[in-house]
């Protein structure tokens, strides 16, 4: 399991980590089953549906309260935001390798 990873988006911080309901929002939002068709990592719309959806699904299993609209959440993301989020979802799983029970990191998204 990956480490678990809180996201400061705003003035506000929250879960982020890919979750099946991450992907089961993704496909409901562009119709892209992640299983079987890979990311268009050109598309700005459907990288930023991907890291809106990990934040919806992950604050959700974690109950904590995400009401930012998409449009919102795009608003307070600059393009180095967007990378840094992709690479933490790209990042090999630590936990696994170093058997670490998964501790708590912070990145800070304006």
């Amino acid at each position: 399991m990956k480490k678990a990873i809180n996201i400061q988006v705003g003035d506000r911080s929250y879960p982020f980590r890919m979750t099946l309901g991450a992907m089961l929002r993704f496909k409901r939002a562009t119709g892209k089953d992640l299983i079987k068709e890979a990311l268009d990592d050109g598309d700005i719309e459907e990288v930023a549906q991907l890291l809106y959806a990990c934040l919806a699904s992950a604050s959700a299993a974690d109950k904590v309260s995400f009401d930012m609209s998409f449009e919102e959440f795009c608003d307070h993301l600059s393009a180095e935001d967007m990378e840094g989020m992709q690479a933490l979802l790209m990042a090999p799983d630590e936990s696994a390798s170093s058997g670490e029970s998964g501790e708590s990191g912070e990145q800070k998204k304006s």
